[in-house]
């Protein structure tokens, strides 16, 4: 049976609490893709009871992770593929060899890794995922539930998981703190507990409000009812009706006005008064259904600590274009212009912002906390200890209290052949963010300018500039593929995402570089002239959806076969081909990729071709 894979591409993942040292020492070591990855020295420090990072090593290549102290050395060695923020307990959630345990703060594992999946500990329990399900761990890691398909985290000591009955429906119940059942799975959802009571939905019709021991306390008849949140209920009593609030009694506390209703925070409500979903009018109400902020924003933000953000739209006549937020107090007080595209939790007094070009801390008042640092780009910064964490414009690092970088991932690596991939920045706007590559040390220099001005032009689209308000958002990334001898293919992947939609599409094309000659293949050139190589890769193809189409999702009859320029990658023994989403199967099937081995296919390829010759 001929081998194939199907590729899923969605939003571009963010990269996670990384970490670089400036000044640090790096010497290479070269892994088996061709890629020589730096590594930083290790510092001798135990770690004890000393505060520790996470931290990455490189944010481009095949990175690993350990954990720096405050002055940005590896106090934990980076041989983890992934690493978590240490816990309250002392303990910490890291990859290794495709699987996650949990260590302590000297590197031990106290929980071996066997999961996909650990989560945060609550109540001193997480629940682990393994590739048979959820199951509830305590800090040594001993497991006290089953196995179930899954299971929520805690919150006041219970957690909500479900079965799957012989028909095949999802019925939900609770496991209490000891991991066993103590509220039967027979509802169709539930909620989580919040002051002692929750909301679940009946098997048959209407919902209840239920106590931490499964007692029906009151049954809701109404068409639909969200979860308790400070006592208070966001409710609909009927199909396409309005949403009001129930009290924790479930009796109505606020009647049912507005088009939306979120869950109360602190005693307040973002609720929106617009008859439709044409346009936002958002306000701030009280739990007597009062408003503390009148009904016309765009968008109202619950920041903690008594603040609010107000947003009014950027662009009028789009209201999903985003907003542009003021400061306010949550009775209404308006403490500074709209200026702010986006603003976090207060946290200590601080909340962390930004504008168009720069984050930064801002009190409770709206100024500037010039006493703490602030970073060129779009992100967010939080205070940790004597150290500031930055994730600015997708690429986190971390910064001491003055400002100065303590730690920033390489963005260089150093491939076998000695040729040297950067990544470099193209952020216009707040709108579209790219990082492209750059290669150096090529053996000719014009060679290499001539490449890298095809890479730019290929990932980056010049014409954007400061002032443009954009109507999507726009990501972009490149990835290091298959390289050997002196071919180097760079994937491109992106994100393109229109104010509005339901989903961004995603983009994936490869540039086939011989970095000897700056040539840049296509897929014409693996092929003898004449060999008429598309009806030979479209008949491959054909019979492989003919076996395994509907498994992949390829949607019956929409195959025509492949283009002469049909997107391509290689592995280390077969060509690639793949689609794009919705090509021949739907969005949810990503890039449906095929494999056709070079053994089924060496009597038609140029071996002696440039292409050929440039990776054997």
């Amino acid at each position: 049976m001929k081998k194939f894979f199907l590729i899923m591409i969605f939003a571009l993942a963010a990269l996670l609490m990384l970490a670089a040292c400036t000044g640090s020492q790096t010497s290479g070591s070269a892994d088996a893709d061709g890629v020589e990855s730096s590594r930083t020295q290790i510092g001798d420090q135990s770690p004890g009871n000393i505060a520790v990072y996470p931290a990455q090593v490189s944010y481009i290549g095949d990175s690993k992770w350990g954990y720096i102290d405050s002055t940005g050395k590896f106090v934990l060695q980076p041989d983890y593929s992934s690493a978590q923020r240490f816990q309250a307990n002392g303990l910490a959630a890291v990859g290794k060899d495709g699987k996650v345990g949990l260590i302590n703060n000297s590197g031990k594992f106290i929980v071996e890794p066997v999961y996909q999946n650990i989560g945060d500990f609550s109540d001193g329990l997480a629940i682990a995922q393994d590739d048979s399900g959820f199951s509830v761990i305590d800090a040594t890691g001993k497991t006290l539930s089953g196995k179930y398909p899954y299971i929520s985290d805690y919150k006041e000591g219970r957690a909500q998981y479900y079965i799957k009955s012989q028909d095949e429906k999802l019925l939900y119940g609770y496991l209490g703190e000891n991991g066993q059942t103590v509220i039967e799975p027979a509802f169709e959802y539930t909620t989580e507990f919040d002051g002692g009571l929750a909301v679940v939905k009946l098997p048959n019709d209407g919902y209840s409000i239920i106590d931490k021991s499964g007692k029906r306390l009151k049954t809701l008849n109404y068409n639909y009812v969200m979860n308790i949140s400070n006592g208070m209920i966001p409710f609909m009593p009927n199909q396409d009706s309005k949403y009001g609030y129930l009290n924790s009694k479930g009796d109505v506390a606020i009647e049912p006005t507005f088009l939306t209703a979120e869950g109360f925070k602190d005693g307040t409500a973002v609720v929106n008064a617009s008859p439709d979903y044409s346009a936002n009018k958002y306000g701030l109400i009280d739990k007597k259904g009062k408003y503390l902020i009148k009904p016309q924003y765009n968008e109202i933000l619950q920041l903690g600590d008594g603040m609010a953000a107000l947003g009014l739209a950027i662009d009028p006549k789009n209201i999903f274009a985003g907003s542009k937020y003021a400061l306010a107090t949550s009775d209404g007080t308006i403490l500074t212009d709209f200026i702010y595209y986006g603003l976090e939790q207060f946290s200590k007094g601080v909340a962390s912002v930004f504008d168009n070009t720069e984050t930064f801390f801002i009190d409770k008042q709206g100024k500037k906390v010039e006493s703490l640092p602030s970073a060129d780009g779009i992100g967010q910064l939080e205070v940790l200890d004597s150290l500031v964490y930055a994730d600015i414009d997708k690429r986190p690092y971390y910064m001491n209290k003055q400002g100065e970088i303590v730690y920033r991932p390489s963005s260089t690596v150093t491939l076998k052949s000695g040729v040297k991939v950067s990544e470099e920045k193209f952020r216009p706007n707040r709108n579209y963010l790219v990082y492209y590559p750059a290669l150096s040390e090529l053996k000719d220099l014009k060679i290499q300018d001539s490449v890298n001005t095809k890479l730019r032009d290929r990932w980056i689209d010049k014409k954007i500039k400061p002032t443009d308000n954009l109507d999507y958002d726009y990501e972009g990334n490149f990835k290091i593929g298959f390289n050997r001898k002196n071919l180097l293919e760079l994937q491109k992947s992106a994100y393109d995402f229109p104010f509005g939609a339901a989903h961004g599409m995603p983009l994936m094309e490869y540039a086939h570089i011989d970095t000897r000659t700056g040539a840049f293949y296509q897929l014409e050139n693996l092929f003898k002239d004449g060999s008429n190589y598309v009806k030979v890769l479209s008949d491959i193809l054909e019979k492989q959806i003919k076996e395994h189409g509907e498994e992949m999702g390829v949607w019956a009859d929409s195959y025509k076969g492949i283009k002469p320029d049909q997107p391509f990658f290689l592995s280390g023994d077969a060509l690639m081909l793949y689609f794009e989403p919705y090509e021949i199967a739907p969005y949810a099937a990503g890039f449906p990729t095929f494999t056709v081995p070079f053994t089924e296919i060496s009597d038609i390829i140029d071996k002696n071709g440039s292409f050929w010759q440039s990776f054997n």
